[in-house]
């Protein structure tokens, strides 16, 4: 079956043939792309043709790096994004309490609150937490999953008291008094209650759900980009039982779980829409979170740097595990230090990259002077630029003027000749890769502020981002399928 697409802005995203008039579709392949003179000679008698009415066709968007599983997880939580104060998380809660008809003991969970964004400029606290609730326990997740909250009973259940010390890589809030506040951030979160707010029990109607909304802002390939053994095994049962409506590539925790990607060859390929393309590594924390690592103190935070969570023998030592086994590494480096310790990890090792493309995901605080090391170690970075929007502000407060205007340096990049990708990293914000053009073009904070005039790129430079580099990134030459006239394999709008 032919379809010939004309009558409205068709962007190829090739710089020599960046429009045309018309395209024509056989059997959901491209066919022929051209003028309309041209292609119609080739069109059959039973040809579908279809007037865009000046609409925009281009290839479809692939995720750079997101975790599609916690955002299915996340439909199921009480939503926080617009709660801008702690009388209204408490409010949620009792809201969805209620609504929900929650028995006393049963787990309330929620998702998506920014202290940022609060008036109080900080996290709630355990006994702001039961108020809402003192027969449920509560855990909030923040909205970047690096820390959250609990509620005194969810302490109980955990067995946490005042005894407790921080272990290498997280740490727990007290009070003035040195009691235990509820808050918890990196491993002590992540590693703890985290994983409950991740659990993925009854999760397949709602993974449906959130590859809807994923294919809703134009995403065809999607990353679960931090997958474990039950991950795996929910994607290969989603796609048996024929509900996979993306292409779906996951990263490994290499930390916890290698044995899976060494075990699973066969998912080196697509199955059903799903594959495995290498491992998953964190390195730091969160910029607006203040827990990035950094080479210079945040401002007004006397020599506080953030932390690392590996030295750097177990960095190199990861690294390295991934160069032997010729696997793809993508490593979470918020901060410069994290960055460089990366970076550092791949110039010890002194092998060739360019069968594997590391990424460094996230790369906000990658300093223009890092980026020679970056392309002369063959590393790819994949930049979280709505940051300039969503944390522009507090990146200020946090890093002063002169880094923070250097925040995702997409510009210094292109001038080093260094393809990137733009993500979202879903749940933390929505997979709108629209706006994350916007905010590359345009690097204006949610308070008007233009940040880093000098890191404005093109629209083009930033389509090519989310379109055409992506698929490098996860060691494809090209996507699997990036025209597709069926579904929503080719976008409109």
């Amino acid at each position: 079956m032919q379809k010939l697409y004309t009558n409205g802005t068709i962007l190829t995203m090739k710089e020599n043939e960046l429009y045309s008039e018309a395209l024509l579709i056989r059997d959901g392949s491209i066919q022929a792309v051209g003028t309309r003179k041209d292609l119609e000679p080739l069109c059959e008698a039973d040809c579908e043709r279809i007037d865009l009415q000046g609409a925009c066709l281009m290839p479809s968007f692939i995720d750079a790096h997101s975790h599609m599983l916690q955002f299915a997880n996340t439909l199921k939580f009480v939503p926080l994004k617009s709660c801008t104060c702690v009388a209204d998380i408490q409010e949620e809660i009792k809201r969805y309490i209620e609504e929900k008809q929650l028995a006393d003991g049963e787990w309330v969970m929620g998702f998506g609150y920014d202290h940022n964004a609060l008036a109080e400029h900080r996290h709630p606290n355990c006994h702001e937490l039961d108020a809402a609730s003192r027969t449920h326990p509560i855990i909030l997740a923040h909205s970047s999953f690096h820390m959250g909250v609990l509620n005194t009973m969810a302490l109980q259940a955990y067995g946490l008291d005042d005894s407790v010390k921080n272990p290498e890589g997280g740490s727990y809030g007290r009070d003035e008094q040195g009691h235990l506040n509820g808050y918890m951030e990196e491993v002590t979160f992540m590693r703890g209650p985290g994983e409950r707010v991740m659990s993925l029990e009854n999760i397949d109607a709602y993974a449906v759900e959130a590859q809807k909304i994923y294919a809703s802002f134009g995403i065809t390939t999607a990353q679960e980009g931090f997958a474990h053994r039950s991950e795996v095994d929910i994607y290969e049962r989603l796609g048996r039982s024929d509900q996979m409506l993306l292409d779906m590539v996951a990263y490994v925790d290499i930390v916890e779980d290698s044995e899976v990607v060494q075990q699973r060859e066969d998912l080196k390929e697509y199955r059903n829409h799903f594959r495995i393309g290498g491992y998953k590594l964190f390195l730091d924390g969160s910029p607006q979170g203040k827990t990035a690592w950094m080479s210079k103190p945040y401002e007004n935070s006397g020599d506080y740097c953030g932390y690392p969570i590996y030295t750097d023998e177990q960095v190199d030592g990861y690294v390295q595990q991934a160069l032997d086994e010729h696997r793809q590494l993508l490593v979470h480096c918020n901060g410069d230090a994290a960055s460089q310790q990366m970076l550092n990890g791949y110039h010890h090792s002194r092998q060739k990259t360019t069968d594997t493309r590391p990424v460094m995901v996230h790369s906000q605080t990658l300093r223009p002077d890092q980026l020679p090391q970056l392309k002369e170690t063959g590393v790819m970075p994949s930049y979280f630029v709505a940051h300039v929007y969503h944390w522009g502000d507090v990146h200020l407060v946090n890093f002063g003027k002169q880094r923070a205007e250097n925040i995702s340096c997409t510009a210094s990049a292109l001038k080093n000749h260094i393809p990137f990708t733009f993500h979202q990293d879903t749940p933390v914000i929505l997979p709108d890769m629209l706006e994350s053009v916007w905010a590359a073009v345009n690097r204006i904070t949610k308070n008007g502020v233009v940040l880093g005039e000098q890191q404005r790129i093109s629209v083009l430079e930033a389509l090519k981002a989310v379109t055409i580099t992506p698929p490098i990134s996860i060691s494809r030459r090209t996507a699997r399928v990036h025209w597709r006239p069926e579904s929503w394999q080719i976008w409109l709008f």
